[in-house]
């Protein structure tokens, strides 16, 4: 078989699966479709319709580029779809479908595009990239690495290849790699700093150097604030003894239960189990009827105290 052949074949089976989503949201008569699915309005145009006003590739595409500025997700994808029909293996237009997926929590959908419009255009970075961040938000380590690696074969200046691998070698324990990608990433043009000092200052926190990640991630608060940032400073001030100064970071991108419950996890992990059983129980307290992972939290402390006659 073809390539031309096999990505209209993909083509065809994304279409459907994409359809599928649409219709399975708008039969349900309760109001119990998921958030995800239930924003994507209106529906796709009749197919008599799409047929008359976007003849050509281009029409399609200028007519799927309209709705989704204007927040008509359905109908983007539909005329993209209708789009590849007329040359399935357009990578932009399959990009376009993947970011809409992506955006919308559709991780599959997302992937599936994303691999297609790589698989027609393996040298183009951005989707490269694109692909390589789903792969890592899914944990799939080595698939990322793959992808970063062609990246920065081709490219070995890319920030964003230079961060991705530096967060595969994270995730491998692979600390010194890690803040060396990390490194090289900060000097390319056009980094990410705040993203790219969030993620060294993390991989320095793992590796026990805390005045070097105390510096990294106070500087990337200065950059631009993210959760991730907040996360991991306040991990730094649990590590460093101060449980109020990490609550009060995590208080800013979370509710009580869910920061003692979290600081609680970082004291587990410095085998501090009586501190860590008061935050759990702080955070089950703060939301007693629904916070089931404190519970289970709890009881592991617990018995880590009865085992060590803590």
């Amino acid at each position: 078989m073809s390539n031309k052949a096999a990505t209209i074949i993909a083509a065809a089976a994304l279409l459907l699966q994409l359809t599928g989503c649409a219709t399975s949201a708008a039969a349900r008569a309760d109001g119990s479709a998921t958030t995800s699915v239930a924003t994507r309005a209106p529906a796709k145009p009749a197919p008599l319709e799409a047929a008359q006003d976007a003849k050509t590739f281009a029409e399609a595409v200028q007519r799927g580029d309209v709705a989704w500025q204007t927040g008509q997700f359905d109908r983007a994808v539909y005329y993209y779809v209708l789009a590849l029909e007329r040359s399935p293996q357009d990578a932009p237009t399959l990009a376009k479908i993947g970011a809409i997926e992506e955006g919308l929590g559709h991780t599959a959908l997302a992937q599936n595009a994303f691999e297609m419009a790589h698989t027609a255009e393996p040298d183009e970075p951005h989707i490269a990239e694109r692909l390589g961040r789903l792969y890592l938000q899914q944990a799939k380590i080595d698939s990322a690495a793959q992808i970063y690696a062609q990246v920065l074969a081709l490219h070995p200046q890319r920030t964003r290849a230079l961060d991705g691998m530096g967060e595969v070698c994270l995730d491998r324990s692979q600390l010194g790699e890690a803040i060396r990608y990390f490194n090289l990433a900060l000097q390319a043009q056009d980094a990410d700093a705040a993203s790219v000092l969030t993620h060294r200052g993390y991989a320095k926190l793992l590796a026990d150097d805390l005045p070097g990640a105390a510096a990294d991630l106070r500087a990337a608060l200065a950059v631009a604030p993210q959760p991730e940032t907040w996360r991991h400073i306040a991990e730094l001030q649990t590590r460093q003894h101060d449980s109020a100064a990490a609550l009060e970071s995590l208080l800013k991108i979370m509710d009580t239960a869910r920061a003692y419950n979290e600081i609680g996890v970082v004291l587990m992990k410095m085998n501090d189990y009586g501190a860590a059983a008061i935050h759990f129980t702080k955070a089950i307290s703060a939301s007693p009827s629904w916070y089931e992972e404190a519970h289970r939290n709890l009881a592991l402390a617990q018995e880590h105290l009865q085992v060590t006659g803590g």
